[in-house]
């Protein structure tokens, strides 16, 4: 890569991964919005969200790296420098002359001439000898320490080694079909040159702009990572029901009830998230009462039949897709989630028929948010709730691979789940998915 005497599009790199690191923000939320990242040129757009990635999915590596070759650690403002500079040397390949000179003029404009000598004398160490310590690191070393030992303990070494490995790529593109007839899998998996993962969705290689795809505009399929495609289904036969949706957004389980024949109550407290899920049933053709309201407050005009609560959590089964995730979460942000889901499930029950179902649900890997929440439920004598068992039949791969009886009191899916039913090497979301009857 030639030097640029222009840094704008590392200021906007910087601008992110620091945010990222230090603010507690999403990359994702950067790009898919209207920042400055996308008035770059398309080439400078596909490097800077490289270049940024590469330095969330190794953030731990990197810094093992950067923290050897340091007497002390820096400001955070110029550790971030030095990450994207290391990021180009080890992980991307950039030519040292290239990598060294934009981040040296990248300190220089944030920090003037204070901290380009160490920035400068840092980078060409690890140019020289970067790369065995660097080689040393593993996939797992860029998960938290909290996360790592609680993973450890639940799941086993090896299947944090094995998902921490699988969060080091860019995941596939799974989608949902609005018609999931046997002949429109076939047809669509055809034009899309995707395959057939389960029996909910198909599965496609990564692309850059997913509008630009065949049936996007049309309507005909919306993106949703396979494993998330189950608690829709685990409501059973939704057909002339009436179902809410709660903390729908962004409306892929919401578009799978109405598509199914559900009546259905979307309802997120978030006016932004809202718009999103407004925008895409429009764009689906789709119709659904949409209601933006706070779940622990709202009351229905009327029992339904059912209510699927994806509930908000940490998000750390889809460290696959979104690897910034987990950065800066604490344990104590995970107890207050795990209040909130209590809550949101407590709140639900009341709303629904006796006899009627309830299905919770969270992409998270943390036992604080699946089991412990699922325990407090049916402890609690005022929820009326009991566990409604899963069948192997009803979910196929997403079965527990080492579970021998053909019915489980809840689903517990790891980023691994696929790897280990030989089914794609690319693994898939994390869950946790529980249902229930109501009394």
């Amino acid at each position: 890569m030639a030097i640029k005497t222009n840094i704008y599009s590392r200021k906007i790199c910087y601008d992110i991964l620091h945010s990222v690191l230090n603010e507690g923000s999403l990359a994702h939320d950067f790009f898919t919005s209207e920042s400055l990242w996308g008035k770059l040129e398309n080439r400078d757009r596909a490097f800077a969200k490289l270049l940024v990635m590469s330095c969330i999915r190794q953030h731990g590596q990197l810094n093992i790296c950067i923290n050897h070759f340091l007497k002390k650690s820096p400001k955070p403002q110029i550790r971030t420098i030095i990450m994207l500079g290391v990021a180009q040397l080890l992980i991307l390949r950039t030519e040292p002359h290239a990598a060294i000179h934009t981040s040296v003029s990248l300190a220089r404009h944030l920090t003037g001439e204070s901290y380009t000598g160490l920035t400068n004398g840092v980078l060409r160490t690890i140019a020289r000898s970067g790369e065995k310590i660097f080689a040393a690191t593993s996939p797992a070393d860029n998960l938290p320490v909290f996360f790592r030992k609680n993973w450890s303990a639940n799941w086993g070494e090896s299947s944090v080694q094995e998902i921490m490995q699988l969060a080091q790529n860019q995941p596939p593109l799974d989608i949902t079909l609005k018609n999931m007839s046997e002949n429109s899998k076939i047809k669509w998996s055809k034009k899309l040159s995707a395959k057939l993962i389960s029996s909910n969705s198909i599965r496609l290689k990564p692309v850059a702009d997913v509008t630009k795809l065949s049936g996007y505009q049309e309507g005909e399929w919306w993106v949703q990572d396979c494993a998330a495609a189950l608690p829709a289904k685990l409501m059973r036969d939704v057909k002339g029901k009436h179902i809410i949706d709660l903390c729908a957004a962004p409306g892929g389980k919401t578009a799978q009830l109405v598509s199914s024949g559900a009546l259905v109550i979307a309802i997120d407290k978030s006016r932004k998230r809202i718009k999103r899920l407004q925008d895409n049933l429009d764009r689906l053709r789709l119709n659904a009462k949409v209601i933006c309201s706070d779940g622990r407050n709202y009351k229905p005009e009327f029992l339904v039949d059912g209510v699927l609560l994806d509930a908000p959590c940490s998000a750390s089964g889809t460290i696959r897709r979104r690897p910034d995730v987990l950065i800066g979460k604490t344990p104590q942000q995970i107890l207050e989630l795990q209040s909130l889901q209590i809550e949101l499930c407590l709140a639900a029950s009341k709303w629904i028929k006796s006899g009627g179902t309830l299905v919770y649900a969270t992409c998270s890997l943390q036992r604080e948010e699946g089991e412990e929440v699922i325990k407090a439920i049916i402890s609690n004598p005022k929820a009326r709730l009991s566990l409604d068992p899963i069948d192997k039949d009803e979910v196929g791969i997403f079965y527990p691979f080492n579970r021998e009886k053909a019915t489980s009191e809840h689903l517990r899916i790891l980023p691994n789940q696929l790897v280990n039913t030989n089914t794609d090497l690319l693994g898939n979301d994390g869950f946790f998915i529980a249902r229930f009857k109501v009394k």
